[in-house]
């Protein structure tokens, strides 16, 4: 028996023990009189829910339920609201999202209030004393206007030094403008020791006020360079501060466990890449303090880099390792960047090509068999027809190597992204139980102009859940926090909004819009539960710890301000979460 099966089944012995233990003693917390949406066959609906110690000890009726309390425990009257497993985003990159906590997006804008706006969102965050960045201000329309306007100069606006002051008394301020000037508020201009009497440096100049001479913020060439220079970097204790916001963030709409995209600095300080391959891997080290420190508020199931996994076991890192708060077993590779059969033309960039951090066909397939050897889970971002095609090939190649059904192994390889696949490879997919991890906000990008580029054939498979499903793929629903490395756009990790579009296929920013891209690929209101649950537990292997709600299983539950599940679709995105439990204890209650 293999050590996972081994250590999976302990874990489900003792879930079980502890249940029976506790359900003996009073319950720390309980839910009562309401909707429990359990996600197992055998009991999915109940009225109540106790916990102690960490685990769920009851899940029956109100009666059954409140049988357990005692002097001390915790009671929620529920309302009739719904309760559900908690959240479990499937593909983060988490170290991004908190380099982001202290950034301005700024790429959509072009006035100095949305600016202003955006810039005292930040502010409310962000401890005093930390520097807060962001670029590049006016970039969408500076590129509208050269489409529009041929070569005729844009002019971006000029930031009001006193109003941005304003709002960070006690925050140094470096935003950068698409064309690579930057702006500094005046506490940043202190700390660098400028003044209206600091000459000009060569190759650069301080914006002045032409009447008072006084400086103004902007900064032009060398001077705007050598103020980015003199930031501090994030340190690791940064980093954890906003790793703290953004557990935050994601308790707030009911996620209690991701699966990150993470690496080990240890390993990556001894390569010498010829890209900068890790940029979107978290340091692990991030998740190991927060533990350390008592402050994770989630669960999470690390993917480290596929390019070096070699290297883990001289760390202590092997497939099934670490424990219920931090744990490894899949390895995560970059594969095309939109790669297709046969060559679009449009204005998305299609066709793309294999991504800048792939390592090369060869190298992937090779490092794909060795590592499925060794037991990994392998996540491939993957987008084309043609890469996904390559992809679910490389797979069946390490199941032959490897020797099924002579050394069979459970394993829960995934299609991250998987965009635009042909239906023969969904077909083979589906064969070897692949898991799909699906990114709504992807799908939404443009689907005005998506059908004419991909033409109506592709078209039909493109986004293809419903497909996906019924040929034997298990989905996991995933946000890809925080969102493209430009910055563009923030990715939407509200789940229920993510739920929205995975049923409608339409933007959940306009609940009206008639807009729907093809919707015989919808899925299930159940589904798309289960896809943000149970299957991405599964796919972590992690199914008989959480992901449901039964007896014996870790206690992480989110209540929902409304059922869901009864009504139309549009209920997805009025309905808030009231409580987030994560470990048996309330870590978010609606204000």
């Amino acid at each position: 028996m293999k050590l996972r099966t081994l250590i999976r089944f302990a874990a489900a012995a003792a879930s079980l023990t502890c249940a029976a233990a506790f359900a003996a003693a009073p319950a720390e917390l309980i839910l009562h009189n309401g909707k429990v949406w359990t996600v197992e066959a055998k009991q999915p609906v109940a009225q109540a829910v106790a916990v102690a110690g960490g685990k769920i000890v009851k899940v029956g009726s109100d009666a059954e339920v409140l049988a357990l309390r005692g002097a001390d425990t915790r009671t929620i009257d529920l309302k009739s609201r719904l309760v559900l497993p908690g959240f479990n985003d499937a593909h983060t990159h988490f170290e991004n999202a908190t380099d982001w906590y202290f950034q301005v997006r700024l790429i959509d804008v072009n006035t100095p209030e949305l600016m202003l706006q955006r810039l005292a969102e930040v502010v409310t965050r962000v401890p005093a004393g930390i520097w807060i960045t962001g670029g590049d201000w006016s970039d969408f329309a500076a590129g509208t206007h050269a489409r529009q306007g041929g070569a005729s100069a844009f002019v971006a606006f000029e930031p009001d030094l006193a109003a941005v002051d304003k709002l960070t008394p006690n925050h140094p301020v470096l935003l950068r403008r698409y064309d690579r000037v930057w702006f500094a508020n005046s506490k940043a201009l202190q700390l660098a020791r400028l003044t209206a009497k600091t000459p000009d440096p060569r190759n650069g100049r301080y914006g002045r006020d032409a009447k008072t001479g006084a400086l103004n913020g902007l900064l032009y060439g060398s001077a705007g360079e050598a103020m980015e220079k003199i930031m501090p970097p994030a340190t690791r204790e940064q980093k954890l501060i906003g790793a703290r916001g953004v557990e935050a963030q994601l308790n707030a709409v009911g996620i209690t466990s991701i699966a990150d995209i993470t690496r080990d600095d240890e390993i990556s300080q001894r390569q010498i890449y010829p890209t900068y391959v890790e940029r979107s891997y978290s340091d692990r080290r991030i998740f190991e303090e927060l533990k350390k420190r008592g402050q994770l508020s989630l669960r999470v199931y690390a993917f480290l880099p596929l390019d070096s996994w070699s290297e883990l076991a001289s760390i202590g890192i092997t497939p099934g390792s670490g424990d219920a708060l931090v744990r490894y077993g899949a390895l995560k590779v970059f594969g095309d960047a939109g790669l297709m059969f046969e060559p679009l033309k449009d204005t998305m960039g299609l066709p793309g090509d294999w991504a800048y951090r792939f390592m090369g066909e060869a190298a992937v397939a090779k490092k794909i068999v060795e590592a499925d050897r060794a037991g990994y889970d392998i996540g491939t971002h993957i987008i084309g027809d043609k890469g996904i095609h390559e992809l679910v090939g490389w797979y069946a190649d390490a199941v032959k190597a490897n020797g099924e059904p002579r050394r069979p192994r459970d394993r829960r390889d995934r299609l991250i992204h998987v965009w635009y696949p042909a239906p023969a490879d969904l077909k083979r997919a589906g064969a070897m139980h692949l898991v799909a991890d699906i990114t709504p906000d992807h799908m939404m990008r443009d689907p005005d102009t998506l059908e004419a580029i991909l033409g109506a054939q592709r078209a039909k498979s493109a986004f293809a859940w419903r497909t996906m499903i019924d040929d034997g793929l298990r989905l996991n629903i995933v946000s890809d926090l925080p969102g493209p490395f430009n910055k563009a756009s923030l990715a939407t990790y509200d789940p229920l909004r993510n739920i929205y579009m995975a049923v409608t296929r339409k933007e959940a920013s306009h609940s009206d819009a008639t807009k729907v891209f093809h919707p015989e690929q919808a899925i299930t209101i159940e589904e798309a539960i289960a896809a943000y649950t149970i299957n991405p537990a599964w796919s972590s292997h992690e199914e008989d710890i959480k992901g449901s709600i039964a007896a014996g299983k870790l206690a992480d539950l989110v209540v929902l301000s409304d059922d869901i599940l009864a009504g139309p679709p549009e209920k997805l995105l009025k309905t808030r979460i009231d409580y987030t439990i994560f470990d048996g204890k309330v870590v978010y209650t609606k204000p």
